[in-house]
C-alpha cells in the first residue's frame, strides 16, 4: 500500500507504535555500540527501507539518550533525485531531527554504480564527522543481502565475499557503518510504515531490469521467496555464518604460509585443500582461480618433479622439499 507523500501522520502516535514494533529492539541493540548520549547518523534516501530505519532510530533514541540525524546523498543520476532529498528533509522535520544533505558528482562510465557507492560512503563519512557521529546506520535488509550473495557467487568470489555484506564495518577511522536490519525482510520494514501511516518514495530504478541486480531481484529472489517463503532471511543468516567460517579459514591460511617463504612442502601437502588454496590467494590477491588450482595440484602431486606455476604475476616454484616464490624480473 502506497501512502500519499504529502500527508504525514501524528508524529507521537507513529513513534509510539514504532517503539513497540518487533524491529525496535533490533535497532536498539545496534545502537548500544554508541555510548550513552552519543550521536548516530541514519543514511536516508526517502525510500521505504531507510525511512523505516529512521523512524525506528528516533523511536528508540530516548532509551539511550542518543542524538539522531538523517543524512541524504543526492547523486544526481536520475530525474527525481532532488525531490527524494527534499522528501528526506520533510521526514527529518516531521521526526524533529536534523538532516544533513550533500550533492555528489559521479562520473559516467561502465562502473557508474561502483563510483556512486564510493561517493556515497565518502559523503556519509564526511557528514558523520560534521555531526560528530561514530556510527552510520544503513537499511540494507535480507533481500539486499541475498541479491549480493547471489551476484558474488556467480562471479566465483571467495568465501568471505560470498557471505555477503557484513553487519558492521569501518568506513573511515572513527566511523563505523552498521546494518541492523540485515537479517530482517523488506516486507517487515514496509509493514511498519504502513502500520504507522508513514509515506515513502519509490525509486523507479528498483523496478527496472536493466542492471544485473534488478534481474536477480525480480527473476531469482522473487522466485525463491515464492518457492520457500522466508528464503532471504534464512540466506542472510547463513551468510553471517559463512563470513565467520571465512574468517577462521583466513586465520588458518595465514598460519600455513607465514612470511615470504620458502615453505616446507611436506607440511603443505598434508594441509586441507581449501586452506592451502586460501593461503596462496593471500600471497597473490589478483590470482585467477585457475592459477590457484594449478598451484594446489602441483604442491599436492605425489611425484617429485620440479614444477613452476604462475600465481597472479608471481612465479611459484614447487621443488621436492620446499616451495618458494621466484624473484620478480
Amino acid at each position: 500500500m502506497r501512502l500519499a507523500e504529502d500527508i504525514l501522520p501524528d508524529r507521537s502516535a507513529s513513534l509510539r507504535r514504532a517503539g513497540r514494533h518487533a524491529l525496535a529492539p533490533v535497532v536498539e541493540r545496534a545502537l548500544r555500540a554508541v555510548p550513552h548520549g552519543g550521536s548516530v547518523l541514519v543514511a536516508a534516501s526517502g525510500g521505504a527501507d531507510s525511512t523505516a530505519l529512521a523512524l525506528l532510530a528516533v523511536a528508540v533514541a530516548a532509551r539511550g539518550g542518543w542524538r539522531v540525524a538523517l543524512a541524504t546523498v543526492d547523486h544526481g543520476l536520475r530525474p527525481g533525485s532532488t525531490e527524494d532529498a527534499a522528501f528526506v528533509e520533510r521526514i527529518g522535520a516531521w521526526l524533529g531531527v536534523p538532516v544533513l544533505r550533500e550533492r555528489v558528482q559521479v562520473r559516467s562510465g561502465g562502473q557508474i554504480a561502483a563510483a556512486a557507492r564510493r561517493e556515497r560512503y565518502r559523503a556519509l563519512a564526511a557528514m558523520a564527522g560534521t555531526f560528530g557521529a561514530a556510527v552510520v546506520l544503513m537499511a540494507h535488509h535480507a533481500e539486499d543481502q541475498l541479491e549480493t550473495m547471489l551476484m558474488r557467487l556467480a562471479r566465483g568470489s571467495g568465501a568471505r565475499a560470498a557471505g555477503g555484506m557484513p553487519a558492521s564495518r569501518r568506513i573511515v577511522p572513527g566511523v563505523r557503518l552498521l546494518r541492523p536490519v540485515l537479517e530482517r525482510s523488506r516486507g517487515e520494514l514496509r509493514g511498519l510504515l504502513e502500520a504507522c501511516g508513514v509515506p515513502w518514495r519509490e525509486d523507479p530504478g528498483n523496478a527496472g531490469m536493466e542492471r544485473a541486480r534488478g534481474r536477480i531481484r525480480h527473476r531469482v529472489v522473487s522466485e525463491l521467496e515464492a518457492m520457500a517463503p522466508g528464503a532471504a532471511v534464512r540466506a542472510s543468516r547463513a551468510g553471517r555464518r559463512v563470513r565467520a567460517a571465512a574468517s577462521l579459514l583466513a586465520r588458518a591460511a595465514r598460519s600455513l604460509l607465514p612470511g615470504e617463504g620458502p615453505w616446507e612442502r611436506a607440511a603443505l601437502r598434508q594441509a586441507p585443500r581449501e586452506v592451502l588454496a586460501q593461503a596462496l590467494r593471500l600471497h597473490a590477491r589478483r590470482a585467477r582461480e585457475v592459477q590457484v588450482e594449478r598451484c594446489v595440484r602441483a604442491i599436492r602431486a605425489s611425484d617429485t618433479r620440479r614444477r613452476r606455476c604462475l600465481l597472479g604475476r608471481r612465479q611459484l616454484e614447487v621443488a621436492v622439499h620446499e616451495i618458494r616464490f621466484l624473484p620478480e624480473a
